[in-house]
């Protein structure tokens, strides 16, 4: 039986979370199946309350989000697939999954501070929306986006339509969300989709040290630029309306 954090203190570890404070950045480490806690709706509600935390925290200033190596990958994508085509309940499990996504996406566009999102490893499109809604991106070396998913006629989620026609154009979303290729990180960091590519052997270093710098940012000018930049929130509801839609 996996323990769930504890979520009292911000500062905890688990099976599935590690989450710490180093000087202005907080730290949420995912080290479970990312598609087991979507659906798992305690270990869910977990995970958000330490984001809410971070966000209440004055000493915070950024909030960086990263991922084991291979917790948002192919294998985990199948074990869920089998165990959700097995399960008597798998409409209830795929809706709980997009309701999860939903809710990351909304936490993420909400946010007054600057989120960062560290990945590696291969990453199903399943979670490149809830990627994509993070302020800045990095990605390891070795990481690649997997559209097995969409292989496998999963509909486009976790607002994936939305974000990646806003980064990189109509005609290039199309392209990629159409051929199923993967996407190496580099591919990704020349498109716009990745800020920054670190190493693999120092990731996690490397992610804190660029979330440091990231805090020096006064949150005036942080404010400023999230209110300006940030799309609109009927916008968005619009489109997961939509996309919830496509299930129906």
């Amino acid at each position: 039986m996996r323990t769930i954090p504890n979520e009292n203190s911000f500062e905890s570890m688990s099976d599935f979370l590690e989450t710490q404070i180093d000087q202005t950045v907080g730290i949420i480490k995912i080290k479970g199946n990312v598609f087991e806690m979507a659906t798992n709706l305690p270990l869910k509600e977990v995970f958000f309350g330490k984001i809410r935390q971070a966000y209440n925290i004055p000493d915070i200033k950024v909030l960086l989000i990263v991922n084991g190596e291979s917790t948002l990958g192919e294998d985990n994508f199948i074990q869920f697939e089998k165990s959700t085509n097995k399960s008597s309940d798998a409409e209830i499990k795929l809706i709980r999954e997009e309701n999860a996504l939903i809710q990351f996406i909304r936490l993420m566009h909400g946010s007054d501070k600057i989120v960062v999102s560290g990945v590696r490893g291969t990453v199903v499109s399943t979670f490149l929306g809830a990627i994509l809604s993070a302020d800045y991106r990095i990605a390891s070396e070795n990481c690649s986006f997997s559209f097995m998913d969409l292989k496998c006629e999963r509909f486009t989620q976790g607002a994936l339509g939305y974000y990646l026609p806003r980064y990189i154009g109509m005609l290039k979303a199309k392209k990629i969300l159409l051929n199923y290729d993967m996407l190496p990180a580099a591919k990704a960091h020349e498109l716009g989709l990745v800020d920054d590519i670190v190493s693999d052997d120092n990731f996690e270093n490397r992610c804190i040290e660029i979330a440091k710098k990231l805090s020096q940012v006064s949150p005036g000018v942080v404010t400023m630029i999230k209110c300006l930049l940030k799309s609109d929130m009927n916008e968005l509801d619009a489109y997961l309306k939509r996309e919830s839609g496509l299930r129906k």
